[in-house]
């Protein structure tokens, strides 16, 4: 297996860079404390260059732990254990767990627990096949569901800086709201890519950071078929050794589904710390459809457009200032359609530089929509 995931080309001309890639394939499955690869001092006849490998494994267990909390949205908790090298060919299994919106003031507790198996070096030295299974119930302010997924999924390595997925899931979704319980069910082929040319993955001063993803879905009784697309992307520049201009865009699109024909968690919502700061969590929607009274009620749009702006700066070594602003816009048939809603926030924050990245706190206002009203608190790890 270590000769399989270090993929050296045997037979072929010599080339450092060969090693180079070789050891980062047998780092990158995580297994290994360290790797090195050393040639021969000598070459053996005709023209044979040995290489020799040594590496030392991790312990094969680990236990992670996640927490962040707003104001409007609550807190949210999560937790994983993964065992490394789980049959004795570096796979890993990776177990999860997580609760959000705690408290949260406009919704009830969302829990999720998964599964992930990752098998390296599978068809390629580059390619990773995943089986993944999820559970989530989702109480939210519009809806409660229960859903459970299962994919397959190939993952290819381009370079250090770009990777690209292709998978085949079953999604299914039991969803209630206002007007009765609808059950989803479909079978998805997601695409995706990303490409991440970052200087730093918590605290980046330059690049960006580009995943985007199409999932097209083949839909059972109720529901519709389609696809959904999603693109997030991230741009960093720095103005001397204390400035700093990050942006993101967020986009997202559902395409040849209806509204009521489309699973609810893949409607598109605006608000929170991962939109919109300043506006509670999931608070603009559309309010397209209609109860047995005839009186409209909100679900998530089949379009998203989200942006934010930072201007950032280092007052010390370790604290730093943020301004901010956050833009979000959902709507249904279009980007800008008259079915759809806008909302905007804005605020000030302080960075706490640490050796795993930044401790952020941040404070928002509403500065446009009707959706929120008074100061929405922030705190977590990362830009």
């Amino acid at each position: 297996r270590i000769r399989e995931i270090a993929g050296l080309p045997e037979g072929e001309v010599f080339s450092p860079e060969d090693i180079d890639r070789a050891a980062t394939r047998l780092r990158r499955t995580g297994v290994f404390k360290s790797v090195t690869l050393v040639e021969d001092e000598a070459i053996t006849a005709p023209d044979l260059l040995g290489i020799t490998a040594t590496v030392v494994e991790e312990k094969p267990r680990r236990y992670s732990f996640g927490a962040e909390i707003a104001s409007f949205d609550g807190l949210m908790l999560n937790g994983a254990w993964l065992h490394r090298n789980l049959f004795g060919g570096a796979e890993r299994l990776t177990l999860g767990a997580e609760v959000l919106n705690i408290g949260a003031q406009t919704s009830g507790i969302d829990y999720g627990l998964g599964l992930t198996l990752d098998r390296p070096a599978t068809f390629s030295p580059d390619t990773t096949l995943s089986f993944g299974a999820n559970y989530s119930h989702l109480d939210e302010a519009d809806f409660v569901s229960d859903g459970f997924d299962a994919v397959l999924t190939l993952t290819q390595v381009f370079s250090d800086n770009l990777t690209a997925q292709a998978g085949f899931g079953y999604e299914y979704s039991s969803v209630t709201d206002v007007v009765r319980t609808r059950v989803y069910q479909n079978l998805s082929l997601p695409i995706g890519v990303t490409w991440d040319r970052r200087d730093s993955k918590t605290d980046a001063v330059r690049g960006f950071y580009l995943d985007a993803e199409i999932k097209p879905f083949l839909g059972f009784g109720i529901t519709d078929s389609g696809a959904r697309l999603t693109a997030d992307l991230r741009g960093y520049r720095a103005l001397g050794e204390r400035f700093v201009f990050a942006g993101r865009l967020q986009m997202g699109a559902v395409l040849g589904a209806t509204l009521i024909g489309t699973p609810r968690d893949d409607l598109f919502y605006s608000g929170g710390g991962g939109t919109v700061r300043g506006q509670p969590y999931q608070s603009l929607g559309v309010n397209v459809l209609r109860d047995a009274a005839l009186d409209t009620f909100k679900t998530g749009g089949t379009y998203l457009l989200a942006g934010s702006v930072e201007a950032r700066v280092k007052v010390t070594d370790t604290i730093g200032l943020v301004g901010f602003v956050d833009l979000g816009q959902v709507s249904v048939d279009g980007f800008f359609s008259d079915a759809g809603g806008w909302h905007a926030g804005a605020g000030l924050g302080v960075r706490y530089a640490t050796g795993v990245g930044p401790i952020r706190l941040d404070l928002a206002l509403p500065v446009g929509g009707d959706t929120g009203d008074g100061l929405q608190i922030y705190v977590g790890l990362g830009q």
